[in-house]
This record gives C-alpha cells, sequence and structure tokens, in this order.
C-alpha cells in the first residue's frame, strides 16, 4: 500500500498541485518562519488521499474509454475486411 507522501509524489509527478506536507517547506516562508503549517497532517493527509482517488478514478475511466474505443475499431476493421471480402468475390461469379 502507498504511503501518503508517495502518493503526494505521484500526484507531483503527474502535474497535480499538491499542498506542501506538514515537515516540507511553505513556498514563499523562509526556513526561520515559526509560523505554523499551512496544514496538519492529518488535514494533509486527507486532502492527498481525496486527490489520489480522484486522480486514480480518472486514470481508471480513461483506461476504460480507451479500451472501449480500441475495441470498437477492432469491430469495425473486422466488419469492413469481411465487406471487402465478400464484394471481391461476388464480382467474380
Amino acid at each position: 500500500m502507498l504511503t501518503v507522501a508517495q502518493k503526494a509524489n505521484i500526484l507531483r509527478k503527474a502535474g497535480i498541485p499538491v499542498p506542501p506536507g506538514p515537515d516540507e517547506p511553505v513556498p514563499g516562508m523562509d526556513a526561520s518562519s515559526t509560523a505554523e503549517p499551512a496544514l496538519s497532517a492529518d488535514a494533509w493527509a486527507a486532502t492527498v488521499n481525496v486527490v489520489f482517488v480522484t486522480y486514480a478514478a480518472a486514470r481508471a475511466a480513461k483506461s476504460l474509454r480507451d479500451a472501449e474505443e480500441a475495441r470498437q475499431l477492432q469491430t469495425l476493421r473486422q466488419l469492413s475486411a469481411g465487406f471487402s471480402h465478400g464484394r471481391r468475390q461476388s464480382h467474380r461469379a
């Protein structure tokens, strides 16, 4: 099972914005600042998990759409080949 940090890394690599984690530097803040992080560890984990589930569902849906499109194209090719083959034989008779 993936950790929340691994999920956040996957999302970042996919170009999906993820808020900085509780132990990560917040952009625009210097390291010496004592301000609270933008999100607590639990809130950050929940946010990352929701975004990751959405991302995974979108990828799965795209995969299903691509597979269905490939199936339909294959069916059309088979029908076209059968139609073409049948026409050639009928012209020979």
